[in-house]
């Protein structure tokens, strides 16, 4: 059981990494917009196993992830960035998944609000300003749009996943 659950552990950060490199090569169609948004399919994966295998195991997935794409990405901020972004998106989305109500859609959407608030509180450490905290409007709307993109195909792709992990699934599934 313990092989199972690492080989799709394992799977899980492949993914995510498979999709943070197509998504580099993806132009973003809202950067005139939203300087610096992106559509965050690499969330698509971090949301689908919060969903399966519970937070612990999304952490540890999440923590490879961002160290990995990190090397592939280059300059240290990206790390310092994601971190910031991922790990309070992680919490909100554990939170809103423990509350009854939420639909995928509305965890992916309080998740992308907390990954660009955590990235604004990064940024605001590193300038030492807290005023990079009134790009907070624009980072919501961006929020708004790519937590709905990451929810929707999130929605299509967890119940092939669930049939995929049979047997693995956590106890605290709302959906």
């Amino acid at each position: 059981m313990k092989t199972k659950r690492l080989t799709f552990l394992g799977l899980m950060v492949g993914y995510s990494l498979v999709l943070y490199i197509i998504e580099i090569y993806i132009p973003n169609p809202l950067i005139a917009i939203f300087p610096g948004a992106k559509l965050g399919l690499s969330n698509i994966i971090t949301l689908i196993s919060l969903l399966i295998f519970g937070v612990k195991d999304t952490f540890i997935i999440l923590t490879v992830r961002i160290i990995l794409s990190s090397i592939f990405a280059g300059p240290m901020s990206y790390l310092l960035f994601s971190i910031g972004g991922a790990y309070l998106s992680l919490l909100f989305m554990y939170i809103c998944n423990r509350v009854k109500g939420f639909s995928i859609i509305g965890v992916s959407i309080l998740g992308a609000l907390g990954h660009n608030i955590g990235q604004l509180l990064v940024a605001s450490i590193i300038v030492k300003n807290i005023n990079m905290v009134g790009y907070l409007p624009f980072m919501l709307i961006s929020s708004l749009l790519t937590g709905m993109f990451v929810g929707l195909i999130s929605m299509y792709c967890y119940p092939k996943m669930i049939n995929l992990c049979n047997g693995l699934l956590t106890k605290n599934n709302n959906f």
